[in-house]
């Protein structure tokens, strides 16, 4: 049986999925701030985060997500630099300022206002690659009367992944879900069934990969 700390998880677990497609965090310079500095970091990366491509010296393409600083500043009424130090754990905002981030970050999860922003930031940040997303779904779900905790993995078009993100700002994770369980239901197993998410990613797929079955490799 879910519990209001699953529900709170699945919410969380989706937002980050859908916020930063493929996309890992820039790390941040440790500081002394401990915990207040990184519930900071957090609330920020989830206000007022960008996403840019760049190139390994591998070769390899990847999304970094990136603070942006100046925007925060300009939000919140206070300099750059003073973010900047909030990061690093050289000073703590003042406690209605970190209040303010709070409620900003909760509204931008569980309203339906707060949602369309983020996906609007989001497909104004993200390049859905044309060969479409791979989502890995943790939690437990399968076909009817056999679900189980498992994890599975699943090609999603450009179109799909788009869909998957409006029915989110739409609806939350709720619709997110229920459109997932659909996808699934007709590309991966019949009448699948998702009961909970406690994991999710999202990455981009190359062009170049055309194999013919839908569902993407571990």
């Amino acid at each position: 049986m879910a519990t209001d700390d699953d529900a709170l998880k699945q919410r969380n677990t989706l937002f980050q999925a859908i916020s930063w497609l493929g996309s890992e965090s820039e790390p941040s310079t440790p500081g002394t701030g401990g915990a207040e500095a990184s519930d900071v970091a957090k609330h920020l990366r989830t206000l007022y985060s960008t996403t840019r491509t760049i190139t390994t010296p591998g070769g390899v393409k990847k999304s970094v997500t990136k603070i942006s600083t100046a925007e925060a500043a300009k939000a919140l009424g206070v300099s750059q630099r003073t973010v900047q130090r909030w990061l690093k754990g050289v000073h703590n905002p003042k406690q209605t300022v970190m209040n303010n981030l709070k409620k900003k970050a909760r509204q931008a999860v569980t309203t339906k206002r707060g949602r369309q922003q983020m996906v609007r930031r989001a497909r104004a940040n993200q390049r859905i690659p044309m060969g479409g997303v791979k989502v890995s779904v943790t939690g437990t779900q399968g076909p009817r009367d056999y679900s189980r905790d498992r994890t599975i993995q699943q090609k999603l078009t450009p179109e799909e992944y788009e869909n998957f993100r409006s029915a989110w700002a739409m609806g939350g994770d709720v619709a997110a879900r229920e459109y997932l369980e659909a996808v699934l239901s007709e590309k991966y197993v019949d009448d699948w069934k998702i009961g909970k998410i406690s994991g999710m990613s999202m990455n981009g797929i190359d062009a170049g990969d055309d194999r013919s079955d839908p569902r993407a490799s571990r």
